[in-house]
């Protein structure tokens, strides 16, 4: 539904300035588009037709010949034979069958009226609905505001305005794409940030930050082929999936540097790995179990919003726990056998040496005899 706010409309008395009313109202009651149509006449409500019945039925001076004729029947007039009359339109909003028009009208002190209690026509608004499958879609919704502020900006001499409740959301969808990458490359600046701060190790931090990357990359691109619309919805379920796409590959990097810090810097990497997945992968799975079981009863509910979020949810906990428990490890071990293979002295020479079993066994063995004393006041051992 459209609300046009009439902010100046002039002196209604005169034909053409009524005329031209009738024609803004009309414009807009005939707008179409891919997104649908309007309703027309019956989908409008716009008090000039009420007041003109009014004036038909109440305003004639023969009652005795036309007054309350039920076998003619009153109707509207076409656009070019409507009239306005200022000085009854007090009486029509206080009329019983008419008086809710009082909230689509506000009057004035008449100012070129000796009668101190006369009023004028000050300003007023009107609706006019729209309709169309399409309009379930975020973008075919900006178009038809786009459609309506046009047939306004037609008509400046009314100072008419047009209001939709989900205009400011729509206005944002032309600025959608630069204002989702730059949410996304604020987090994950942010989150390398806060990576460093903990690994202090730029090597796994780059990795890390990389793979939410890729993550992000991912959800745009499989909710393109689910036929989702980049829209504040979509936009909004983006940016908190980020916070989760952070958890686990963080969570896997982290352990991994703290497997090689436990384990010294010779250690090999398939014995990093088998540390860091021993922590991490069991959780990992369990978490990502819970969350796709909590975010899917939001499909209970019959709501574009609950199905956006419900799609990119389940993709950032899937593309999520590939990354961390297959790329993440897989990169990880790859990089790290190159680098423990480009050792000056190789990766044979560096590996730490492993010890005998039976030399172990032979000094368990043996026992440690402590020198003979000769002070008396101490047992002999």
């Amino acid at each position: 539904m459209a609300t046009v706010f009439v902010n100046t409309p002039g002196k209604l008395e005169d034909p053409k300035r009524l005329k031209r009313l009738n024609e803004f109202v009309r414009e807009m009651e005939s707008i179409n588009g891919t997104w649908g149509e309007g309703w027309g006449e019956l989908g409008t409500k716009y008090f000039i037709r009420d007041y003109d019945v009014f004036q038909q039925s109440f305003g004639s001076e023969d009652e005795d010949e036309d007054f309350m004729d039920e076998d003619k029947p009153v109707t509207v007039h076409s656009d070019d034979k409507m009239t306005y009359r200022e000085d009854e339109l007090k009486y029509f909003l206080k009329w019983p069958e008419y008086d809710f028009w009082q909230g689509f009208v506000k009057l004035r002190n008449a100012t070129n009226s000796t009668d101190p209690e006369a009023e004028e026509l000050d300003r007023f608004f009107f609706t006019t609905g729209y309709h169309g499958d399409n309009l379930t879609i975020w973008t075919q919704r900006g178009e038809m505001l786009r459609a309506w502020r046009n047939v306004v900006d037609k008509y400046p001499d009314f100072g008419a305005s047009v209001y939709h409740e989900d205009g400011v959301y729509l206005d944002l969808i032309d600025n959608m794409p630069t204002d989702t990458w730059q949410s996304v490359l604020g987090t994950l600046v942010c989150m390398a940030l806060v990576c460093f701060v903990f690994l202090n190790n730029l090597f796994t931090v780059a990795i890390a930050s990389l793979s939410v990357l890729s993550i992000c990359a991912g959800i745009l691109g499989i909710l393109s082929w689910w036929h989702v619309d980049l829209d504040p919805i979509t936009m909004a379920a983006m940016i908190i999936s980020i916070g989760f796409s952070v958890d686990i590959p963080a969570h896997v990097s982290y352990h991994y540097y703290q497997a090689s810090i436990q384990e010294g810097p010779m250690s090999p990497p398939s014995s990093r790995l088998a540390n860091c997945l021993s922590s991490v992968a069991f959780p990992a799975l369990q978490a990502a179990l819970s969350t796709i079981l909590c975010v899917c009863s939001l499909l209970f509910v019959n709501l574009y919003m609950a199905e956006v979020f419900v799609k990119t949810m389940v993709l950032c906990v899937v593309l999520c726990n590939l990354h961390g428990l297959v790329f993440l490890p897989a990169i990880l071990i790859l990089l790290d056998s190159i680098r423990w293979a480009c050792r000056p002295k190789g990766a044979a020479a560096q590996r730490p040496k492993q010890p005998n079993t039976n030399s172990r066994q032979k000094q368990k063995a043996a026992k440690v005899q402590p020198e003979k004393t000769t002070v008396t006041d101490r047992p002999e051992i």
